[in-house]
Order: C-alpha cells, then structure tokens, then sequence
C-alpha cells in the first residue's frame, strides 16, 4: 500500500470513527441535524488547523482528535449536540 493509499484510508476510517459517535440518527452521542459534509468539512478544518500549528498533534485518529472535529462542527454549522 502507498503513502498516499495509507493516508486516505486512514482519514476514511476517522471520518466513519466520528460519524459513529455524533451520527443525528445513530451515533452514541447525536449532533441533531449534523451531516456527512459537515463531518468531512470538519475532519479537513482540523487537519489544516494541525499543519498551521506547532502546538496542535495528530493522535492517530484518537478520542482527543474525534472531540476536536466534535467541537469545530459544533462551532461552524447549526447544530445542536444532544447530550442526555
């Protein structure tokens, strides 16, 4: 497998990994009206937001790196986090 082929399956898995957890419908902690865009929106947002900073690290796709995206579509779009 490339880089390249690496890389993307990996930011695949992450954006599957954050869906299963914020999903409006099925994820264990819902973002009411939150969508697959604004997920990989959110995904690309934080991985620009780790290449401009010298005090931000990528955590393999961990739970520290699901939260951070969690927080940015909760700050960038209209939605709103059902938390129980």
């Amino acid at each position: 497998m490339t880089k390249t082929e690496t890389i993307v399956n990996t930011l695949c898995d992450f954006i599957a990994y954050v869906d299963s957890f914020y999903n409006a419908e099925t994820g264990i902690y819902p973002i009411k009206g939150m969508t697959n865009q604004m997920v990989i929106n959110g995904v690309q947002t934080y991985i620009t937001q780790i290449g401009e900073s010298e005090s931000l690290e990528w955590g393999g796709g961990d739970s520290v790196d699901r939260e951070r995206v969690r927080d940015i579509i909760l700050a960038n779009n209209d939605v709103e986090w059902v938390t129980a």
